[in-house]
C-alpha cells in the first residue's frame, strides 16, 4: 500500500512511500501516519525551525 508524505506546517506533498518502508530500520522517527497520509517536516520548514531562535512552537 503506498503512502502520501506531507509537510505538517506548509502541507506540500513531498512523495509516496510504501508502507513496507515505514516499518524498516530506516524509517523516519518523527513521522506520524494518519490513514494513507503520513506527515512530516520538509526540508526547508525543518531548517526555518532549527535556525529560527525567537520562534516558539507548541
Amino acid at each position: 500500500m503506498r503512502v502520501v508524505k506531507v509537510c505538517h506546517t506548509c502541507e506540500r506533498i513531498l512523495g509516496e512511500i510504501e508502507l513496507d518502508d515505514l516499518t524498516s530500520a530506516e524509517s523516519d522517527s518523527i513521522m506520524d501516519i494518519v490513514g494513507n497520509i503520513s506527515y512530516t517536516l520538509c526540508p526547508s520548514c525543518l531548517n526555518e525551525m532549527e535556525t529560527e531562535s525567537r520562534n516558539v512552537f507548541h
